[in-house]
């Protein structure tokens, strides 16, 4: 909620903190029984405090009001506290889609690999974090076929000048490689 919502009513914006910010734009967006939220970053540029206070705020929110919500977020830790089921993209396309606890465990796209190999872990000794090589293609230069086989250890000929599909792999779980399509050519059957 807003605290001292009273006093808030009378305040500009520019005397209101980020999180009371977030928490009014979040009030005004309910206020008409939406049947969607989307939540574009909805927790970036606030301190960890006040992170912590809209992602409770989402939580209580995500169970008692009868809107399904959209988070668009780059912080995976917000994914895997709040969301049941998840998307990753490169270069503007799904590379992978399904249950939030499946894919962190085991992902299967190798941009999925790499990006959850690039978060430091508590128990990890290794102190260098992994990054994955190469740089994310130009929007006005991608490169034809796969959007991600420049920076992939898995890539294969056909990956050059094709772009896979979103094929299910198993339940409720898709994923767009050639590796997982059923012929060594990446060809579904």
């Amino acid at each position: 909620g807003i605290p001292l919502p009273e006093k808030v009513f009378y305040q500009y914006p520019h005397e209101l903190s980020g999180g009371m910010k977030q928490r009014i734009i979040i009030a005004i967006a309910l206020s008409c029984d939406p049947a969607l939220v989307i939540a574009d970053e909805p927790t970036t540029a606030l301190d960890v405090t006040i992170q912590a206070q809209i992602i409770d705020l989402f939580s209580k929110l995500i169970e008692h009001v009868q809107s399904a919500f959209l988070l668009i977020t780059h912080d995976l830790g917000v994914v895997a506290q709040m969301c049941d089921s998840v998307a990753i993209m490169y270069a503007g396309n799904i590379v992978e889609e399904g249950p939030v606890r499946k894919i962190f465990h085991s992902p299967k796209h190798p941009y999925t690999e790499g990006l959850l190999q690039c978060i430091p872990k508590m128990n990890q000794k290794q102190k260098k974090l992994n990054a994955i090589p190469g740089t994310v293609p130009h929007p006005r230069n991608f490169p034809t076929g796969c959007r991600f086989y420049p920076r992939c250890q898995h890539a294969m000929k056909k990956c050059l000048s094709q772009q896979p599909g979103l094929i299910e792999i198993d339940d409720e779980r898709f994923v767009a490689c050639f590796r997982y399509f059923k012929n060594s050519d990446g060809e579904e059957e």
